[in-house]
């Protein structure tokens, strides 16, 4: 266990709490704080898996990260269909790679590919979709589920703070003990209990597209 991975896993599990239990309700707000954190991700872990670079071990990695993340925040918070592109591309992404991961496929290009166009997949039918309320309750409850059980995990000392490399949900997969379906397995139990708590104190609730600069569309 690392000051890395205990700040790491505080950030990861505050986050992912709140984006799992509260995504929906207060998604004007911490629509760019998710965008910041998974672009950040994405970003430094591009550069790590194209580069053959540890994670966050140069300044190439922390640069690719921080642009990334706040290019996402602010295009989040000003434009309302970059947060629906944005909101599938990115869980999109985190199920790919993640699935790839669980697979025993590992770093490299390929894999990337895969994460790449599961993101547009997610994104184009998040668009054609037309971000109805039950789909963001969905992507929201999960993406901030896997998140909070990577945070407690990195917290325990059970996945280094380097595996965020391989993204959210493929982080799990160098957990200690060869755990990684067990913890998976946990993602998906918060992420129910996550929806099922969303859907039930978000009834009379809905996204308002005037509270964005440009609603767009």
């Amino acid at each position: 266990m690392t000051i890395e991975g205990i700040i790491g896993g505080l950030i990861a599990l505050g986050i992912g709490l709140l984006f799992a239990f509260y995504g929906f309700r207060l998604f004007i707000i911490l629509l760019p704080i998710w965008g910041f954190f998974a672009g950040f991700v994405i970003g430094a872990g591009a550069i790590t898996t194209l580069f053959g670079e540890q994670f966050l071990a140069t300044i190439t990695s922390w640069a690719a990260g921080l642009i990334v993340g706040i290019i996402f925040a602010a295009l989040s918070y000003l434009y309302y269909w970059f947060a629906v592109i944005f909101l599938g591309a990115a869980l999109g992404y985190m199920a790919g790679e993640g699935l790839m991961r669980l697979l025993g496929i590992g770093d490299g290009f390929f894999t990337f590919v895969v994460a790449l166009v599961a993101a547009i997949a997610f994104a184009l039918a998040f668009v054609f979709l037309r971000v109805p309320k039950y789909l963001v309750l969905v992507a929201t409850a999960f993406s901030g589920a896997f998140a909070a059980i990577v945070g407690v995990a990195m917290l325990l000392g059970q996945v280094p703070y380097t595996a965020l490399s391989r993204g959210i949900i493929g982080a799990l997969t160098v957990t200690q003990n060869n755990l990684s379906w067990i913890w998976a397995l946990g993602g998906l139990a918060l992420g129910v209990a996550a929806l099922l708590y969303q859907m039930r104190t978000s009834t009379s609730d809905e996204i308002q597209y005037s509270e964005y600069r440009n609603p767009g569309m």
